[in-house]
């Protein structure tokens, strides 16, 4: 049983509450449509995180969160990255079987000199894992390296990728995530604090 995998990333109006696919030649869109409100995207992206956060919604308290993440503009969240898998000849995008994302923040960190991209929300999610599954977070993580390519064309500051991991998760630990994101090209920096530890990943133009 094939799984047919589609990716995109989508830059954040935050005025109208929409979010606009972004072409990335490298990966196929598939059923991601050009514009989508942020309801529709909401909905997507709880449904992930019912599975990769354990978070069941409950009075709708992650609906509420996610759709302010997304509207604020002060150190705005400015896109973000999804890859679903689908069994052969899905038309729904509700019923992918596995999944990626995450998003990108623009922030200093409160220590960083200029704003950099932050890697927020990473979230894989399997709903059957009876079936061999490919690789969506390693193409939210490709898809984030190139579009944090394009923000240099208009933030010449932008040196590279960076997240933050907490030293005390509530699902994992913090070892095993830091060299997972090791792998994907990260390091840790010097700078550290009682709550986080901080990657870094140098832009690869």
């Amino acid at each position: 049983m094939s799984i047919i995998y589609y990716s995109a990333v989508y830059k954040i109006n935050h005025t109208k509450q929409t979010v606009t696919r972004v072409t990335m030649k490298e990966y196929d869109h598939g059923m991601f449509q050009r514009n989508m409100d942020f309801k529709t995207l909401v909905q997507l992206i709880t449904k992930m995180q019912k599975i990769c956060f354990q978070d069941a919604n409950t009075n709708r308290k992650n609906t509420i969160r996610l759709k302010k993440l997304l509207s604020e503009t002060y150190e705005p969240t400015v896109c973000i990255v999804i890859s679903l898998g689908f069994l052969e000849n899905e038309k729904n995008i509700m019923n992918f079987v596995d999944g990626g994302c995450a998003t990108l923040q623009k922030t200093n960190l409160g220590f960083l000199k200029y704003q950099q991209p932050i890697v927020n929300e990473v979230c894989r999610s399997k709903y059957n894992k009876n079936i061999a599954l490919g690789k969506p977070i390693e193409n939210v993580l490709n898809i984030i390296d190139k579009y944090a390519v394009l923000m240099t064309n208009t933030s010449k500051n932008i040196n590279g990728v960076y997240l933050y991991i907490e030293k005390q998760p509530e699902h994992g630990s913090s070892s095993f995530l830091t060299k997972y994101y090791e792998k994907y090209g990260f390091s840790v920096m010097l700078h550290e604090d009682q709550e986080y530890i901080y990657m870094y990943k140098k832009l690869q133009h």
